[in-house]
């Protein structure tokens, strides 16, 4: 009986002294810490795209027209916005698209600019700019050449278009169509 009152004393003494007073004193982010689970609470970052993009296109209209786009992403500039799964906040870096417009006439550089917000006139800091193209069939018909752009919110459907028209002496309109 001696032996059972001794070892149900240990498993009670061994029992009660893990009571966490060792981690008392130290603060919640040491426990996350040592515990390894720090990384599991913190933001996490993501951008799109992730690294340097560019193409080029060159297209040529039958009413005289040469445009060359060419399309980058600006590594300085981006959009944040952010999205949440249960602890985890996720920050999502959208990077803004500039496009080098080149326009010529008959071999002649008639218009030379950067489309981006300040081009475009807008001041909206939670728009990136998407595309740029040209509308081949409304140049021809008009003889001059029409560009659309477009800047959209990411991950949503609001976006605004601008339509660009450029004439045979480089001066340029831009509307909103929405």
């Amino acid at each position: 009986m001696n032996k059972l009152a001794v070892i149900l004393l240990v498993v009670i003494v061994a029992f009660l002294s893990c009571d966490g007073r060792d981690r008392v004193k130290k603060s919640k982010t040491q426990l996350l810490t040592e515990s390894n689970m720090l990384q599991s609470f913190k933001t996490q970052a993501t951008f799109f795209p992730e690294a340097y993009t560019e193409s080029t296109t060159d297209t040529i209209l039958s009413n005289g027209f040469r445009v060359k786009i060419k399309n980058y992403t600006d590594m300085d500039h981006s959009v944040l916005g952010y999205t949440s799964e249960n602890v985890i906040k996720s920050k999502h870096y959208f990077r803004e698209v500039i496009s080098e417009i080149e326009v010529f006439k008959n071999d002649k550089i008639i218009f030379k600019n950067n489309i981006n917000e300040q081009f475009l006139l807008e001041n909206s800091m939670d728009y990136v700019n998407t595309e740029i193209y040209v509308d081949q069939l409304k140049s021809l018909q008009t003889n001059t050449l029409h560009l659309i752009a477009s800047q959209c919110i990411p991950n949503t459907k609001d976006c605004n278009t601008y339509s660009i028209a450029i004439n045979t002496l480089g001066d340029y309109t831009i509307e909103r169509k929405s």
